[in-house]
């Protein structure tokens, strides 16, 4: 019985100092993990994947975050760092991660259109802009227009104007189109102005019910006229003529690009129905066109006739109501003054009226 008791004693003992050593050696009863917390801020302004969790000593975890709409990622915190979205973390303690997300800016629609179309330009010509942001446009005319005014979310007459972007904005620059430059203009309509008016044996020249008329007695030898004292290079001039009284065997004409009174051109009409163009040089007529026939030309008493004439470089033509009857090329004179004149060539006088001349550039 001792004997029994003593040999179990002893199998206790040993198995006693066996899970002794064993402890000893390192074998753990149970297993370490560590917990991984996840935030995002502000609340709702994205996500993390994963969400957190618990994980084994020493693994690395790989955190993504993902913004909601009207978000953007900005930056983590705790521990982890960083402004990319992708972070990676080993857990080799307890780890807390906070996703900072901020909201995007608002942006609004800037629309700019041009009327006409095709008149002009908007610089800027539109787009999409941050809220608040202030866009300053400025608007340039095409040729043959002029700009006007702003409409829509802007306003005024000036060529820039600046919207702030509070919203969405539409703008519409609106253009006009413009005549040519006026070099000279002169409608008669008072009793002086800067041609020369005078009354001799010859002809006269006087202001009457608006018009300018020259009355021309000189029969063939000579024409009566009256000069405008202007200067002009390249141009384009108008004026409407009729015959008053006397022959309607006459011209009425205008003198361009005069140098003094023995050098010029000459554009003249006739009241029965003939045009002609001539160049005087040291008092020496050189014909450029012959008298020829058009009945573009209204013919008669009474009846009115628009005289148009180009001289631009060295081609130089003329039009009458609206019709072009000839352009011819001569180089003598590139400059020089205006004038009007009459010219009888048949019976007593002429009387030519003239009114509303204008000179513009080409």
């Amino acid at each position: 019985m001792w004997r029994q008791k003593h040999k179990c004693l002893f199998v206790l003992t040993a198995l006693a100092l066996l899970l002794s050593l064993l402890g000893l050696a390192g074998c753990p009863t149970t297993v370490q993990t560590y917990t991984l917390t996840v935030d995002v801020s502000p609340s709702g302004s994205g996500s993390v994947s994963p969400s957190g969790g618990e994980y084994d000593p020493g693994l690395t975890v790989t955190l993504t975050a993902t913004a909601a709409s009207g978000y953007t990622f900005d930056y983590w915190s705790g521990s982890a760092a960083g402004t990319i979205p992708t972070t990676t973390i080993t857990m080799d303690s307890d780890k807390s991660v906070t996703a900072y997300f901020t909201p995007l800016a608002q942006t609004y629609t800037l629309t700019v259109n041009v009327s006409p179309s095709g008149a002009g330009s908007v610089s800027p010509s539109g787009g999409i802009y941050d809220e608040g942001t202030s866009v300053t446009l400025t608007a340039a005319a095409a040729s043959g227009y002029a700009f006007d005014h702003w409409s829509g979310s802007a306003a005024g007459t000036t060529t820039s104007t600046t919207i702030i972007m509070d919203s969405d904005k539409s703008v519409t620059a609106y253009f006009e189109e413009v005549g040519p430059t006026v070099l000279f203009s002169d409608d008669f309509s008072g009793d002086t102005g800067v041609w020369d008016t005078f009354s001799d044996s010859n002809g006269s020249v006087f202001y009457e019910n608006g018009w300018l008329h020259i009355i021309d007695q000189t029969a063939v030898a000579y024409c009566t006229y009256t000069m405008a004292h202007q200067y002009f290079t390249d141009f384009i001039l108008e004026v409407e003529t009729k015959l008053v009284d006397g022959t309607d065997d006459n011209w009425h004409a205008v003198t361009v690009r005069a140098q003094d009174e023995d050098n010029y051109y000459d554009f003249g009409i006739s009241a029965d129905g003939y045009y002609n163009l001539i160049k005087v040089v040291n008092g020496q007529n050189v014909t450029l066109v012959a008298p020829t026939r058009s009945s573009y030309i209204n013919e008669g008493w009474g009846v009115t006739n628009l005289i148009h004439i180009e001289c631009i470089g060295s081609n130089l033509s003329l039009s009458v109501n609206g019709h072009l009857l000839k352009t011819v090329t001569d180089a003598t004179f590139t400059a020089g003054d205006i004038g009007l004149d009459a010219h009888s060539l048949a019976g007593n006088f002429t009387e030519i009226a003239f009114d509303n001349i204008v000179v513009t550039e080409p």
